[in-house]
């Protein structure tokens, strides 16, 4: 679709968001990495949502949904086909006795500091994890022997049919850093069923957790987060390590001295040298243990 069939397009469904063109990824993402992304939509409300995602089905056009751009690694050739951002439309947070409902736009961050305000806990492993509340929910996102998966109550998609539904936890498949929903389920808000704690305990205690990040990851180098996914009963950063995979680089892609299952852009690198240093981290740990990692992080092409 060209620029103009596009506007077009949009002009017809009476979209209301904002359109960008042609936008340099490496210039959005935690990585830092990234040839340009085609289009890039923010919808404005759920009304715009399913108009757009109504034209892209009619149109049979492919769309992708994006977080707040970590755990992202995009192609050096950019990304043809259209992203989708929810932001100012979709970042309340409402509470319900214990429970909590947070839409899918809200920075993870918020709604943290939100629960911290009402006492309420449950979420406090999950502090220094870069995402918005969407895309936490996606990845089943997690730290500290805790994922979102366990104090989600519900949450409210969008279907690759264009219904709008709640599904209940049990009905939802999750597992180790997967919610079970396809990308063509489009993730609006998910509603936490959390426990009354003290607010000051709370502060506490993410304050605690968000040192303990700060102390053994590379909060401040560009990342998109953990490369690998941890196979069962082990980390992959032990794996990489006791290969020797600590400081490997390829061009300015180095995996990270403090902790070897970040990859981190020590310059100006380049998707390919990422995908090149992953290649040879999984050849170095199938050689000496045996297993094959499993990428953690998402990538775009």
């Amino acid at each position: 679709m060209s620029n103009n069939d596009l506007q077009q397009a949009l002009r017809a469904i009476g979209f209301k968001g904002s359109v960008r063109r042609n936008v340099p990824m490496h210039t959005m993402t935690s990585f830092r990495i990234g040839g340009p992304a085609r289009y890039l939509l923010f919808p404005a409300d759920r009304t715009d949502m399913h108009r757009l995602l109504t034209l892209f089905e009619a149109r049979g056009l492919s769309c992708r949904m994006l977080g707040n751009w970590t755990n992202l690694l995009v192609a050096d050739e950019g990304v043809p086909y259209p992203l989708i951002r929810l932001t100012r439309g979709f970042v309340e947070l409402r509470r319900d006795t214990t429970m909590v409902q947070a839409e899918a736009g809200a920075p993870l961050h918020a709604l943290l500091r939100f629960c911290a305000r009402e006492g309420l806990s449950g979420l406090e492993p999950l502090a220094g994890i870069p995402g918005t509340v969407g895309g936490s929910i996606r990845m089943n996102a997690g730290s500290w022997g805790t994922e979102v998966a366990d104090v989600l109550s519900s949450v409210n998609v969008i279907t690759p049919s264009g219904e709008a539904t709640t599904m209940q936890r049990h009905e939802i498949n999750a597992t180790y850093r997967d919610i079970g929903l396809s990308h063509r389920h489009i993730i609006l808000w998910g509603m936490f069923s959390l426990r009354p704690a003290d607010p000051a305990a709370i502060r506490r205690s993410l304050r605690e957790f968000h040192h303990r990040k700060r102390n053994t990851q590379p909060l401040t180098l560009p990342s998109p987060g953990c490369i690998f996914k941890n196979p069962p009963g082990t980390s992959a950063g032990k794996l990489i390590d006791e290969a020797g995979g600590k400081g490997l680089r390829k061009g300015d892609a180095m995996v990270c001295p403090l902790h070897a299952n970040f990859i981190v852009n020590a310059g100006a690198a380049q998707a390919r040298d990422v995908m090149d240093l992953i290649d040879t981290i999984r050849d170095r740990v199938f050689r000496v243990h045996g297993i094959t990692l499993e990428l953690e992080v998402e990538i775009l092409t």
